[in-house]
């Protein structure tokens, strides 16, 4: 008598996931070429040429993560972080300033920004020691341990968006870890007992931010300016929107195709590019949920629901200042902001993902046969 196999890992990779990606990269790459085609005179501008270099090294890192087994990672895990909170270290002593805040270190004609590689790095440290251990006060107080660093080190750069990102994060996996909702509810107070002594931590600039978010009409030429145009973009786009060329109420901002590219893309696209957004973000939400849930081992659960956070909980941020539903921070949105860094991690993360889902494992459901 001889038995088919009842579980094997299948090769099942998740196309709707990347496909999602894909067409988000698509919007932010029109939105790019839009923005910058003044600056040629025909043809793809040079910016949405250098997106277009980052994609393609986004897809080289997709594809390679996509076909390794994830399970590695947990043998890199203690190199990822070092490197990870090394590169944090060094932004500080040799990264460029920009805009008041210090977070790219210029590598030749490349720049790197390392708290983007940071998040996805987090997300390995904390799945891999999660996964060896059961949920505890005593547990949970070391990953805690293990992200301080980061967020210490993003907090002086400064970088807010990234920072409340790691939190987002954090809080996810040790949801989806097990932790006692009573704990967990015994934090989230902690937290926003200690919120407001964060205000007088933040730089000034941030709390001249918190200030317009709270009084809009505060210094309208001023600190309120960018906000107040915001709105205008947002709000001209209408239905189908202005159009991919053209005048702009966010017309010599220079972080529109980063920190406020929603914003952009709206004006450009309308209410009904916007949807299309929101509603590509909730595919791969969707789609990294179900990858978490149908993973072989708590690793590859926690791996998938930590990355899924990751880009998720990131454009939720994004969006969110967007909108005015939360104070102004620097954060792009994932796979439509313009950038390098944030462009090659994000699919990075997505071929984690996509890794997850190929080791899935599955029923065979072949007959049993006799010989």
């Amino acid at each position: 008598m001889t038995f088919a196999k009842q579980a094997a890992h299948a090769i099942a990779p998740d196309p709707t996931l990347a496909g999602a990606g894909l067409a988000l990269v698509a919007l932010g790459l029109t939105m790019i070429q839009g923005v910058t085609a003044h600056t040629a005179t025909a043809g793809v501008t040079e910016a949405a040429q250098r997106q277009a270099v980052y994609l393609c090294a986004g897809l080289l890192a997709f594809a390679g993560l996509r076909r390794m087994d994830y399970r590695l990672l947990q043998r890199w895990a203690l190199w990822v972080y070092l490197v990870a909170t090394g590169a944090l270290v060094l932004v500080l002593a040799l990264g460029t300033a920009t805009h008041g805040a210090r977070r790219w270190i210029d590598i030749g004609p490349v720049t790197i920004q390392p708290s983007e590689f940071a998040k996805v790095a987090t997300v390995v440290t904390l799945a891999t020691f999660a996964a060896r251990r059961e949920p505890s006060r005593r547990t949970v107080a070391v990953t805690l341990a293990l992200v301080g660093p980061a967020a210490v080190l993003m907090l002086a750069e400064p970088d807010l968006g990234s920072t409340l990102t790691l939190a987002a994060i954090w809080a996810v996996l040790v949801a989806v870890w097990g932790i006692s909702w009573r704990t967990l509810g015994g934090m989230a107070i902690l937290a926003l007992a200690v919120l407001p002594m964060l205000f007088v931590a933040v730089p000034e600039y941030q709390r001249e931010r918190i200030a317009v978010f709270v009084d809009p009409t505060r210094d309208p030429l001023g600190s309120g300016f960018t906000s107040r145009q915001v709105e205008v973009a947002l709000g001209g786009g209408g239905l189908t929107g202005r159009g991919f060329s053209g005048p702009s109420a966010l017309e010599g901002l220079a972080p529109r195709t980063a920190d406020f590219a929603f914003a952009q893309l709206a004006e450009q696209a309308g209410l009904i590019g916007s949807l299309a957004v929101l509603a590509l973000f909730m595919v791969i939400a969707w789609r990294g949920i179900r990858v978490a849930g149908a993973a072989s081992d708590v690793f590859g659960r926690l791996l998938a629901a930590g990355l899924t956070a990751t880009i998720v909980g990131q454009a939720a941020l994004h969006i969110a200042v967007n909108l005015r539903l939360f104070p102004a921070t620097g954060i792009p949105l994932p796979f439509i902001s313009q950038g390098g860094s944030a462009l090659v991690t994000v699919f990075a993360a997505l071929g984690v993902i996509e890794s997850v889902a190929a080791h899935r494992p599955v029923i065979d459901r072949t007959p049993w046969r006799g010989d």
